[in-house]
């Protein structure tokens, strides 16, 4: 078993400065990045779940899914930056930084544990870091899921080589303890217990024993049911089965291609972008990539009897980890992304590095493998620096996904959504209306050209564009849409079936809930819209407008104590809402106070208080 570590405290010291000083200067741009148009809003800036850290906050955490993935350990770490910072984001920058810089920290160590060349850990630990592809991991906020995932996944391991070390059950405890962190704050972490496989094989355990596949059988059991709440949160975030259909063995040739890709992009980062979409078509260049996918399962088992350990267990490390974004269940309207590669990277950076180095300090020429890594290191550097530049503000965010890919209609209806919420409504008709010319059977982009729409007053636009929608697949954003499409046009009925439709797929939309309760209301039923307020508060607690609402509901069945509540949370929250004020006045009337002075003031406000109401209980005119 070769444990032992080389080089002395000085050493690592020396190689850990080297570690901190290049991710510093190769992230510190993205200290000054603004949220991003992607994801950054469901997460952290429009997600009320993260403004408190208390039971029923936690509770969301652990039972909801977030842009259709699982993670409740990276909700409480948002929750803990908005306590801090509020919407800050360079907290928020800050935190992705620091966490990848504590996984390169625990790469170098892990390394270290594992084989007994310093250069090695060091130039691992660095190619990790500083490769181009894993800036989408660090410098999106939205992936703190991964980066947090990691941190977890790689304290684990190495853990799990103390275990291997001196095998006591208070270690193999704390290797279950933080893989379940690791799962909790992202599904990948499913592929942990295979991963413990390739880390013995690094370890040259003899896998005729049976302990070595007792051992993790706990895991196992915790990551199948990890994985499957996963597929869950996929499927209520509407992400599976979105790619073009294929027949399995042309999925088979995709996922072979895509192996090979997410492996060249990692060590050769030229053509980076955003996302990868699908090929248009199964080529020579697919074939090739399945041919090569199965010389590596060769390679993998000629390594393994001829006892070439750290290539054996880097290929299978690189394969688990990489294996489960191959779209063989299909979450994506994207063939790849930079990021689904961050941790799998591992397992073909380590053997690359351990390889060359030992190779040429066999021939006495030790420096130059590190002059080597050390300008291959530096490219990478400069090259994240650079790439860096696209996080700095949505407007080089959507440019450079439009000029990767202009004939997409994913880049198209991504940049339309960009230009919708920065106001400019003309530029995003136009991205909506090429998305759709692309790819008319692209729901998505229907559902963003009915919803840019509906934003205008075009009601006949955006009911055509929303129908079309919702005939291509049950989208809920657009029954959320047409309803209240439906509700502004004075059609309760409509509106409350596409509330339901909404609360069938997403049953935490505070927004569906006030719809619902909102046309209840309309029609009448009084005490059952207050029950769907009740439920949008729970969900939302932070929203005037579903209090006052309830608040009005509670005045028109006369209860108005319940009522005095909730019309004074509303008002504290929203003071110029002249509405609320009137109701307040209603309420101190029907305690024997006088309602004038409240009346006067939403006026005031722009409320038009009815002057019958003004008659009977101030006796003034209005």
């Amino acid at each position: 078993m070769n444990t032992v570590t080389t080089g002395g405290k000085k050493q690592v010291c020396f190689h850990l400065s080297i570690i901190f000083v290049a991710i510093s200067v190769a992230y510190f741009k993205v200290l000054h990045a603004p949220f991003s148009t992607w994801d950054d809003d469901d997460y952290v800036f429009q997600n009320p779940d993260i403004q408190a850290i208390d039971f029923s906050h936690i509770y969301k955490w652990f039972t909801g899914y977030y842009v259709g993935n699982y993670s409740p350990l990276t909700m409480f770490t948002y929750a803990l930056e908005y306590a801090a910072a509020k919407l800050d984001p360079f907290i928020y920058h800050l935190s992705n930084i620091v966490i990848h810089l504590f996984n390169t920290i625990a790469l170098y160590f892990l390394i270290k544990r594992i084989q007994t060349n310093a250069l090695v850990a060091l130039f691992t630990a660095l190619l990790f870091s500083l490769a181009p592809v894993q800036n989408e991991g660090v410098s999106w906020i939205s992936e703190r899921k991964t980066l947090l995932c990691t941190l977890f996944y790689l304290l684990a391991l190495l853990q799990y080589t103390s275990y291997i070390a001196r095998p006591l059950f208070r270690k193999l405890l704390l290797v279950f303890l933080l893989a379940i962190a690791a799962m909790l704050s992202k599904a990948i972490a499913v592929a942990l217990p295979l991963s413990m496989f390739a880390v013995d094989i690094w370890m040259h355990r003899d896998f005729r024993s049976r302990k070595i596949w007792l051992e993790k059988i706990p895991l196992f059991a915790i990551a199948i049911i990890i994985g499957l709440t996963a597929i869950k949160a996929e499927a209520a975030g509407h992400f599976l089965g979105l790619h073009p259909e294929s027949n399995p063995f042309a999925s088979l040739i995709i996922a072979a291609f895509t192996y090979v890709q997410y492996a060249a992009h990692i060590i050769a980062p030229v053509h980076l972008t955003l996302y990868y979409p699908y090929p248009e078509h199964i080529g020579p260049m697919q074939y090739l990539c399945l041919l090569l996918v199965i010389g590596i399962a060769r390679l993998f088992f000629v390594s393994w009897r001829r006892k070439w350990y750290v290539l054996c267990g880097g290929i299978l490390f690189y394969t688990v980890n990489i294996a489960l974004v191959l779209q063989f269940v299909q979450f994506s309207l994207f063939l790849m992304v930079d990021h689904y590669s961050y941790i799998a990277s591992i397992g073909f950076i380590f053997p690359l590095v351990y390889y060359i180095v030992n190779w040429l300090s066999q021939k006495g020429r030790p420096m130059i493998a590190a002059a080597i890594f050390a300008c291959l290191s530096i490219t990478f550097l400069v090259t994240t620096f650079i790439r860096n530049d696209i996080w700095l503000s949505d407007v080089n965010f959507v440019s450079s996904l439009v000029e990767d890919f202009p004939e997409s209609a994913v880049a198209q209806y991504t940049a339309g959504a960009f230009y919708m919420k920065d106001g400019n409504y003309k530029e995003s008709e136009i991205r909506f209306n090429k998305a759709v010319a692309l790819d008319p059977r692209n729901y998505r982009a229907w559902y963003n050209k009915g919803a840019l729409a509906l934003r205008e007053g075009k009601v006949a636009e955006s009911l055509d564009a929303l129908n079309k929608c919702l005939a291509i697949a049950p989208y809920p954003m657009a029954y959320f849409s047409r309803a209240l499409l439906y509700m502004g046009t004075g059609k309760p009925d409509l509106a409350l079936a596409d509330a339901a439709s909404t609360l069938s797929y997403q049953p935490g939309n505070a927004r569906a809930w006030y719809i619902k309760g909102y046309c209840l209301e309309q029609k009448g039923s009084m005490q059952a819209a207050i029950d769907c307020y009740t439920k949008a508060i729970e969900y939302e607690n932070t929203e005037p407008l579903f209090y006052m609402r309830r608040g009005e509901m509670f005045v028109k069945t006369n209860q108005y104590q319940a009522a005095q509540a909730d019309l004074k949370k509303a008002n504290e929250s929203d003071p110029a809402n002249g509405e609320t004020i009137y109701y307040l006045g209603i309420v101190k009337y029907s305690f024997g106070q006088n309602p004038c002075g409240d009346f006067q003031l939403a006026i005031k406000k722009g409320y038009k208080v009815p002057a019958e109401v003004m008659e009977k209980l101030c006796k003034t005119p209005n």
